[in-house]
């Protein structure tokens, strides 16, 4: 629940004009712009899509939307780029291992789901929510209580409750269901709903570490004082971060969240819950199978901004021992100073001038296109053959890698497990096309945000080739379930 000065006419005004969500919901393309990100992020709980993937998509959106001619005058590639652009502040563009992605923001996120909240629900569970709001306070009043007779009287009571009931299935070897079709299905259309909304809380935790990220940017660009200075500093804003009461919930959510017996019981409870005759119509629309997956994903992209701001901090303690780029580093840092000075504010005409400019080659000072010179052959000493002589094997003996086939056979391994290195695919799909093939794995690894090279440890890879038995040594290649395409 917002404070009441957060709800004054001053700061409704400012945040009209400043915050993104809101400048989404007045854009005049909001409609087109709201459905795709629905569509492509929110719907199918996506995180990073590749830039051309998120082109096709929005260039077919564009093309099946029931549109008036020249509604839509940009092109797919200029609304990404808009979007992206910090003044709308919708779509975030990274790079990821040589590839450019984009995710959906925090606040972009907010403002579609709350169009999605506005349609007109058929079935609202207001028992289930009730039920909720009691347990969580009957829950804070019992583990907020040191009366040790106040516990030993709700044990006994508890222990009175379960021996009844054990006694009623005794004798009657009957189990009366407890909730009946319809409160089943308050409680995991609730259940859906918050496991939902845990994934849109990720987009804001992440975001905030973001913006520390940026701050100790702008601090180490601007810092005058000394570097021990600078780096109490940061770590102080890192600590408060973590130890804050965001931060903490953070990190308790990814340790239980890793907690083997913790997702093997959330399977176990997942598959029994959607068998349930009353939830099989929703199951299809409503599956909550793979959310163990896409909560790790969405975790796993906040320890990765964390990790963005430990490799900051780490660059600039090792800036001093590059005594031969400090020149560079001042230079840098000036041209730094002044874009974070003028970020918010970016001034009209010029603003810098370079004392040397860069030399410009007009289009017309470019040497014209020309034709390569066909290279004749006038020798007496060649003659025209039949073709009847000669093997042309060779021209039919070509290696090609079907790279399809090799996503498949690492798809077949994570369908038994959650992460296999190359090696442990290898053993049960072996290499057939020798060194070729494996140099196949290691490019569809490369473009997979789903796999990891690890630096410090080498696998050897066996296989025969032409009847001899061949070894590579090469870093080991370990591919996850949950992310990218797999």
């Amino acid at each position: 629940m917002p404070n009441n000065q957060y709800m004054t006419y001053e700061h409704l005004l400012a945040l009209r004009q400043e915050h993104a969500a809101w400048r989404l919901l007045r854009a005049d393309y909001a409609p087109l712009a709201a459905a795709f990100f629905y569509q492509v992020f929110i719907a199918p709980k996506r995180r990073g899509i590749e830039v051309q993937e998120l082109l096709d998509a929005l260039d077919m959106f564009i093309y099946d939307c029931n549109r008036q001619e020249g509604e839509f005058a940009r092109s797919p590639k200029d609304y990404l780029e808009m979007w992206a652009d910090s003044s709308y502040g919708w779509l975030r563009k990274y790079e990821y291992r040589g590839d450019w992605y984009y995710d959906l923001t925090a606040p972009a996120q907010k403002a579609v789901e709350w169009l999605v909240s506005l349609q007109k629900q058929d079935f609202i569970g207001t028992e289930s929510r009730l039920r909720t709001v009691f347990n969580l306070l009957h829950e804070i009043a019992q583990e907020t209580d040191n009366n040790a007779e106040h516990r030993l009287a709700h044990l006994r009571e508890q222990a009175q409750a379960i021996a009844a009931e054990i006694k009623a299935i005794e004798e009657t070897g009957e189990v009366k269901p407890r909730l009946d079709d319809v409160q089943i299905k308050e409680r995991f259309l609730q259940a859906e709903s918050t496991a939902t909304a845990i994934l849109a809380d990720f987009r804001e935790v992440e975001e905030n570490f973001r913006e520390l990220t940026r701050q100790v940017q702008a601090d180490v660009v601007k810092w005058t004082r000394g570097k021990g200075e600078l780096l109490e500093k940061i770590f102080n804003e890192s600590d408060i971060i973590r130890k804050s009461e965001q931060g903490r919930s953070f990190m308790a959510f990814w340790r239980f969240l890793l907690f083997s017996q913790q997702q093997d019981d959330l399977q176990k409870t997942l598959k029994q819950v959607e068998n349930t005759a009353a939830l099989k119509p929703l199951v299809h629309e409503h599956s909550l199978t793979d959310i163990h997956h896409e909560w790790v994903q969405a975790a796993g992209a906040v320890q990765k901004t964390l990790a963005q701001l430990s490799a900051q901090i780490r660059r600039y303690v090792d800036e001093d021992y590059l005594q031969e780029e400090r020149s560079i580093y001042q230079l840098i840092g000036r041209i730094e100073s002044k874009a974070v000075d003028r970020r918010a504010d970016i001034p009209a005409g010029t603003f810098m001038e370079m004392e040397i400019l860069p030399k410009v080659q007009l289009p017309m000072e470019r040497r014209l296109f020309a034709p390569p010179k066909k290279t004749r052959l006038d020798s007496p000493e060649l003659v025209a053959g039949d073709g009847t002589s000669g093997s042309i094997a060779a021209i039919f003996d070509q290696v090609v890698v079907d790279k399809e086939k090799l996503r498949a056979n690492v798809q077949d391994c994570l369908n038994k497990q959650e992460q296999v290195t190359l090696a442990e695919v290898l053993a049960v799909h072996p290499l057939e096309l020798g060194l070729a093939e494996l140099l196949g794995y290691m490019v569809l690894a490369s473009k997979e945000q789903a796999a990891d090279f690890g630096e410090e440890k080498l696998e050897r890879i066996v296989f025969a080739r032409d009847g001899r038995k061949l070894q590579a040594v090469c870093q080991q290649i370990t591919f996850r379930r949950g992310a990218g395409r797999f």
